[in-house]
């Protein structure tokens, strides 16, 4: 990446956090993921940190992650969000997911893994090398100011930014309740690549499963999204 980039990003990156800001929502980054699972059982004990970020479950050294927590005026934290890195090593993300997929569950829910399943679609059979696996978000619902003015949208963009910053990874990928994804919201989050019916999660004692989309884009597409104007909400 070049000093150019560089102070592009870093622009960038200040201007969205400073859009946060008038927005009254606080950033605070870190990369100690213990501190986070501390931070995550006091400001949303009914769910508890995702397994890809649980440092009982996973290796989170600093070098592979980061997590955001926006906080309100008052000081208390409104919104979380985390990104963490995965090195491929010559797989692509499909062969990673089809091992993998019961490590990326919905947090907060009971879960039977056994008729739960994975399917991998055309984009997570091309994605290998460096890619981030972006989770976490989460905003109070019980604040209401933070809903329908564009905050989703600055929020997925710090990450990005971020990221970008970080790693320059090949891709950035997510996975979204497929009801959520069709209501908009990865379009408001930029993601331009979508994987549609990839995952089904099968909650215990509910007939109906919860079927995911991944979402997605790639470094060309990071570099892209970065710059598109954000469509704000008044």
């Amino acid at each position: 990446m070049s000093i150019h980039t560089v102070f592009e990003g870093s622009r960038l990156l200040t201007e969205t956090v400073e859009l946060l800001a008038k927005r009254q929502l606080y950033i605070s980054v870190g990369d100690d993921f213990n501190e986070y699972k501390a931070l995550i059982s006091q400001c949303r004990p009914h769910q508890p940190v995702s397994l890809p970020f649980d440092t009982a479950r996973s290796d989170m050294t600093a070098d592979k992650g980061f997590w955001s927590v926006g906080r309100n005026p008052q000081g208390k934290i409104v919104q979380t969000q985390a990104v963490r890195l995965i090195d491929l090593q010559g797989h692509t993300l499909a062969d990673h997911m089809e091992q993998n997929f019961r490590a990326y569950p919905p947090s907060g829910v009971p879960i039977d893994l056994d008729d739960s399943w994975y399917k991998s679609g055309p984009g997570a059979r091309r994605m290998a090398g460096k890619v981030c696996y972006h989770g976490e978000m989460w905003i109070n619902p019980e604040e209401g100011n933070y809903r329908g003015r564009g905050i989703v949208d600055i929020l997925a963009r710090f990450a990005f930014l971020t990221s970008l910053l970080q790693w320059q990874p090949d891709y950035v990928f997510g996975f979204m309740p497929r009801t959520i994804a069709r209501r908009g919201l990865a379009e408001r989050e930029g993601y331009m690549h979508v994987d549609p019916f990839c995952l089904s999660w099968k909650i215990e004692g509910q007939n109906k499963p919860v079927e995911g989309n991944m979402v997605y884009m790639g470094f060309e597409d990071l570099q892209h999204i970065i710059h598109v104007p954000l469509d704000l909400a008044a």
